[in-house]
């Protein structure tokens, strides 16, 4: 084995729903009410995910324009001003799964180039770096500025030409076995993991 390829959401963070909870009943404080404020979040949330899923934002520049975007829809609804939201990102609102530096410390403790390979805006640095997670990783790869989203095998190559590995000498981890299978299909070693998963195989 000469390198590792893992998922983000589900592998090495998580949704923090507590401090998601908390945001909105601070926001709520500003007159719009605790009901309001969960539904405008889970609008940005589900914004957030349509913009991952169709890929229209490309880099980084475009991630600031969208989320100017959502703030300033967000500070209309709520009665917030624009500078309160401004400062946050999605990645608050994620937790470090169980686990996670742990592995990442082995994989690298073993020798391993890892990469993390995520259907996710272009911030992947910037969300594992929040965590204190990006100094284990050698390549970041998000779909939004690959242009492909897993389970497209393009979006396994590119990581793997990112990375200067063979898929045959790659492990693959994932909490999605459709993404585990299309990377089964290409050669990696590819099982899915669970973030209260301790072991990883050699």
């Amino acid at each position: 084995m000469r390198g590792a390829l893992l998922d983000r959401d589900g592998v090495l963070l998580l949704m923090d729903e507590e401090a998601l909870y908390k945001k909105a009943l601070e926001l709520s404080l500003h007159g719009a009410g605790l009901e309001k404020a969960l539904a405008v979040l889970a609008q940005v949330v589900h914004q957030i995910h349509e913009a991952v899923r169709t890929l229209k934002v490309r880099t980084l520049e475009e991630e600031v324009l969208f989320w100017r975007g959502l703030v300033a829809q967000a500070s209309r609804e709520l009665h917030v001003p624009k500078e309160r939201l401004l400062p946050l990102r999605y990645y608050h609102f994620l937790r470090k799964a169980p686990g996670a530096e742990a592995l990442l410390r082995r994989l690298k403790a073993q020798g391993l180039k890892v990469g993390v390979l995520s259907n996710t805006l272009p911030s992947l640095r910037e969300s594992l770096a929040h965590h204190g997670l990006d100094r284990y990783v050698d390549g970041f790869f998000a779909s939004c500025t690959l242009g492909v989203a897993k389970p497209d095998p393009r979006a396994f190559q590119m990581a793997l030409e990112g990375l200067g590995l063979p898929p045959q000498e790659t492990l693959y981890l994932d909490d999605d076995p459709e993404n585990v299978e299309a990377a089964r299909r290409l050669g990696l070693r590819a099982e899915v993991y669970s973030p209260h998963q301790r072991a990883v195989g050699n």
